[in-house]
């Protein structure tokens, strides 16, 4: 037994070590970076500007980060300067993996005309290797047709539903996704028997033409008969209708 055991002790002594494995930044190349593209509608309703976002993206190898910088452009392919603001500037990495956006602003208008686009073009890199220089910015153009977002009308609910659901709906499907904002309005004196919103968002999506806001109630039925209104407000894209209606809550009696 004890021949035994001094031969396992020398097998053991004679293993080699195998040392944990670890992740060595020399053995990373360089990060490559990307630019997406952005398709969004061009706005109504007075002077101002819509965000069109461009995602800008870097891939490492795996348990690498990127330490680098890239220039960005804008650069018109169909539209004029007094489409967009012209934008550039430079975009930094240091030991990250976290993607930027690029902002930029189109200018709005209430002037039927064809869909047009922009470019945000990526140049100058440093320590990276742009992958994709170009992102794509496609305007929409919501006049012709135009685009006009109403509320279904007045809505009568118990208060045992828990929440007052009023619809909204699009003149044309979406043709990019359609934000609107929207509110409540107390009527009397008494406190509200829901949870009133102040900026609520509502997203009516590509291809759709409906939406709907969402009003808390309280559940206590006890409370009184309560009303208020549901106002929208702020289009992403074309104008309003039908933007104020009344909401009635009966409890149960």
């Amino acid at each position: 037994m004890r021949a035994l055991l001094l031969a396992a002790a020398a097998v053991a002594v004679a293993l080699p070590v195998v040392p944990a494995q670890t992740w060595s930044t020399a053995a990373c190349g360089p990060a490559t970076v990307s630019v997406g593209d952005y398709r969004q509608y061009e706005g109504t309703g007075g002077p101002g500007t819509t965000g069109f976002a461009f995602a800008v993206t870097v891939a490492t190898d795996p348990g690498c980060t990127a330490t680098g910088s890239v220039n960005y452009v804008t650069e018109h392919i169909t539209t004029t300067p007094s489409d967009i603001v012209a934008a550039s500037g430079t975009l930094t990495w240091t030991d990250s993996t976290t993607a930027t956006a690029v902002v930029v602003g189109v200018v709005r208008d209430s002037a039927p005309e064809p869909e047009e686009a922009f470019a945000l073009r990526l140049h100058g890199a440093q320590n990276l290797v742009i992958a994709r220089d170009r992102g794509r910015g496609q305007i929409i153009d919501d006049d012709l047709p135009p685009v006009e977002t109403s509320l279904d009308g007045g809505k009568i609910c118990w208060r045992y539903e828990g929440t007052a659901e009023v619809g909204v709906h699009t003149s044309t499907p979406a043709r990019a996704p359609i934000t609107l904002h929207y509110r409540t309005i107390h009527v009397g004196n008494n406190p509200p028997g829901y949870y009133p919103v102040k900026d609520g968002l509502i997203t009516i999506p590509t291809g759709a033409t409906r939406g709907t806001a969402t009003i808390r109630l309280k559940p206590d039925q006890t409370l009184p008969d309560d009303q208020f209104y549901v106002e929208i407000f702020s289009p992403s894209a074309g104008t309003l209708g039908l933007s104020k209606v009344p909401v009635t809550v009966k409890s149960k009696r």
